[in-house]
Parts: C-alpha cells; structure tokens; sequence
C-alpha cells in the first residue's frame, strides 16, 4: 500500500492536526482497517520539505519532517499540552488536502512547546531527529521507507569538494518527455566514491550513510528512487546541454571518459547492498525506481544482484505483448505496481483513456485473465477490477498500489513539473467512502482480484484451489451487501 506519511488520515474528523503522521493515530486506523490485504506501507521521503519546493518530500534535507511528529502522541506522554492540540484541532480544515501555511504555524508553535518543555541542551533539530527515531522505534507497522535521488544538502560530513564540478544529475529524452530532464542535483565525483584500492571514500562513506540512515526504521526496505543514478548517471554540463553523458559508459569523452568502468555494480553492491546487510534486510527488500530510458547496465546490475524491476501497469502499451511493463511477463523478483504517487489511480487512468485505448486494454487485460473479449469490459469498472486481477495474477511476488486506488478517492498526489502538488490527503472518512466505492466496483476488492488471479493460472491450478475461491466469493457477497447498505 503506497500512502506517503502526509498522506496518512487524522485521527477523526475533529481530532486533525492538518498533516498525516506515520506514527500517530490516523495511521493505527489505516492498519487496522486494511490490515488483512497488505503487508508493508510505502511512505516516501521523510526528510524536512521547504516551502520554496511546494513541500515537495522529494525536494527535502536530512534528518525528519517535523510536521510528521505524531503530536497526538506526544501530547498523550506530556511534550504538549492538552490546550495546545486543542487549539490545532480547532482550526478549520479542508479534508482530503493540506494547507502547508496552517501546518508550518501550528507546528512551529506546537513543537516549540515540546522543545522547552523537555529544558533540552541538544539543538532543535536534533531533538526532532530523536522524538521521530523514538515514535519510530514503538510502531508495530512494516513500513518501507523512500530515498530520493537528491543528495540532501545537510548531510552529515558533507563537503562541497565531493561533488563533480560543473555537471548535474538529469534524465534524457524518453518515452514520458522528449526533452532532457535538467534537475540541477549534485552528484558525487567519481573519485569522491571510491578510492583507488575500491574502498569506500569521503563521499561513499556519506552515501553509505544516507542510505543506512533511511533504512534504520524501516521494517519493510527501502524505495530507490531514480536507480539508474545508482547505476550509470546521466549528467548534464550546467554551461551546455549538448555535453550530456552517461557518466560511467562514455570512455572517448574529454573530460569525463577517466570515469568509464567495467563494473557497473559496484555501488549497488558496496552501498546498497552492504547498508542492507548491516539492518536486516535482503535485495528483495530494495523496491528500484526505473522506469523511463534503461540503459544496458541496469539490468545486468539488477541480475547480478537480485533486484527487480518496477514494473507500473499503467505504463504498459497493450498491442505489443512482449511491452516490459507487461505484467504478465514479470518475474517473481520484479514488483508489479498498479500506480503511483507520480501517476493518476487506477480509475482516474482508465477514465481519461479514448475509446479505441480502452478497448485496447480490455482485450489485453482479458486475454491475461482468460476472459472472453465482450464490449462490456471497455466499462470503467470492468477495467478496473480486471487490472487489479492482472496485478494479484502477476509472476511478481510483490505487487503495490496508491491509496487512492485501494479507497477510489479523487485526486493526484504529483502531476511531474506542475506547481501546488503534493497536498493530496486521505480523507477523514475513508473507510466510508472504501466501502461506497467497493459497492460502484471503484475500490479495491480483494475477492474478487484473488479470485480472477487464481483462475488466470490456468484450469489445472484453479482447480487445486476451487474451494478457497468459493469461501472468496462467499466473503464478497457478504461484505458486498454490507457495502451496499451504506
């Protein structure tokens, strides 16, 4: 289930502080409530956000959000009053958005109070780092935590030094933009990384840290975004954009041809991997963000080391049936995804398709499924329920989806390169609105996807399990009629 902690819904309609905490009690409502249909929550990046970025969590800093403090909980152990929560609580709020200005204020205010209060001689960031760390530690939820692919500009032992002068990350023309991406992130020389001997240097020691950091509180692994960064960067010469290369494969260039290797995998293996090892986690606990351009190295990485592909259905092109995000062509270490914070939900997607694109997918998801090709499955609804039974179809062993598709809320977390993103919330009374839209056949509905994925594995298999797709159906007829009463 991929719900960012702003994400996360309140407490109750009238006990909402304005932003969502993975640690607080709108989170224990939503394992509660889908506790027996997921294992793990995405969170996305945890860092401090700044205004000037829109609060962007992938434009963030090192070390916790403050407004990610679960302040129900601290007020409950005594670092706020009773006064002050109240207060928050009493301001009025949009449901299913964030007003960032609210936020900042109350806060500010809240956490000032939690800071005195404590009489601390450690710095204020410091004190929200080890409050996070302790809610952190308490929660009970398998959480996988997210790593943006911006360098956090506060890192710990971080020096200038380290970057490469005078080119930044970016992404080349694909099949989302046909223009280069110029995101203007530092990146890391070279021979900053590693030294001459392969050991770790200056900055692969603040690399391995950034990344042991994120993994520290999270149970579940960790979410790399933008992997190929890990793997063959492309920069972007800040003083021409015709001088963009991937950093690690371009031996005739001038100036960065020194850095050309054989061993594509070494970060992934002396970072990545080593930092997985050191909090208990293996390389299926490592989600890669890749999709876009994928240069060669990448999948030879991904083998070497037992990664796998993200694989986003939405991206799929349904008259080629050998497309890589073809789910049914998954392996199991690949990650089939339904959508993502960057991507509308599901019914969202297949509402704004035209008609031939929609009867294009209907056949194809059909044709995954075992289904007889009618006109009716161009409906929203059908095509709804047959790509969540792809996904659980899928040879994938993890599969994901965003909490606007499990619930059928409206709205987009990110529409990439638009302004005032970032501000999508779940709203107060989801668990109403799951089961109205589980009844319009919008939400997730785990009998039913169960049930078309076992019977897609063939005759033979679905036979073998006969019995437990009648105990599914009979589940859903039940809970149906309940939903329906609402």
């Amino acid at each position: 289930l991929g719900m960012p902690a702003p994400c996360m819904p309140p407490i109750d309609r009238a006990h909402d502080t304005g932003i969502g905490s993975a640690f607080g009690g709108g989170a224990d409502r939503v394992a509660s409530f889908f506790g027996g249909v997921f294992d793990k929550i995405l969170l996305g990046p945890m860092g401090p956000t700044v205004a000037a970025s829109g609060h962007s969590p992938y434009i963030s800093d090192w070390g916790f959000n403050p407004f990610l403090l679960p302040l129900d909980r601290m007020t409950a152990d005594g670092l706020i009053t009773q006064e002050t929560l109240d207060r928050i609580y009493a301001l009025p709020k949009t449901d299913g958005r964030i007003d960032f200005k609210q936020v900042e204020k109350s806060y500010r205010q809240a956490l000032a109070e939690a800071y005195q209060s404590q009489k601390c001689k450690k710095s204020f960031s410091d004190f929200v780092q080890e409050t996070a760390e302790r809610y952190a530690d308490k929660t009970a939820i398998n959480y996988i935590a997210d790593l943006q692919v911006q360098i956090p500009p506060h890192a710990p032992g971080l020096k200038s030094s380290m970057f490469l002068k005078g080119y930044s990350l970016g992404c080349p023309p694909d099949q989302f933009s046909d223009k280069p991406q110029i995101w203007h992130f530092r990146i890391f020389d070279p021979a900053e990384v590693f030294d001459r001997a392969g050991h770790l240097g200056p900055a692969g020691r603040v690399w391995y840290q950034i990344i042991d950091s994120a993994m520290k509180h999270a149970k579940g692994g960790l979410r790399i975004d933008h992997y190929i960064g890990f793997v063959n960067p492309y920069v972007i010469s800040d003083k021409d954009i015709k001088d963009s290369v991937r950093l690690f494969s371009t031996p005739d260039h001038p100036r960065l041809g020194k850095y050309a290797k054989k061993d594509f995998s070494d970060i992934t293996r002396q970072i990545v991997l080593a930092c997985a090892r050191k909090n208990g986690l293996k390389s299926t606990d490592i989600y890669p963000e890749d999709i876009g351009t994928r240069p060669p190295q990448l999948d030879r990485v991904f083998r070497r080391c037992g990664l796998g592909r993200l694989l986003v259905a939405q991206f799929f092109e349904p008259t080629d049936w050998e497309h890589i995000y073809h789910l049914s062509r998954a392996k199991p270490v690949d990650i089939a995804t339904l959508d993502t914070h960057d991507t509308p939900s599901v019914q969202q997607f297949f509402e704004g398709l035209p008609p031939d694109k929609r009867a294009q997918f209907a056949w194809s998801l059909a044709s995954d499924l075992r289904f007889n090709y009618t006109d009716d499955l161009c409906r929203t609804e059908q095509l709804i329920r047959m790509q969540w039974g792809a996904l659980m179809a899928s040879p994938a062993k993890r599969v994901q989806a965003f909490f606007t598709s499990w619930t059928g809320q409206n709205g987009r977390y990110n529409i990439p390169e638009k302004t005032n993103q970032w501000r999508l919330r779940c709203v107060s009374d989801f668990e109403e609105l799951y089961f109205r839209n589980l009844a319009r056949g919008w939400a997730y509905n785990p009998f039913d996807a169960i049930s078309l994925a076992l019977y897609a594995r063939g005759d033979a298999f679905y036979h073998q399990n006969e019995a437990l797709v009648h105990a599914l159906r009979a589940a859903e007829d039940d809970i149906l009629s309940l939903a329906r009463t609402l």
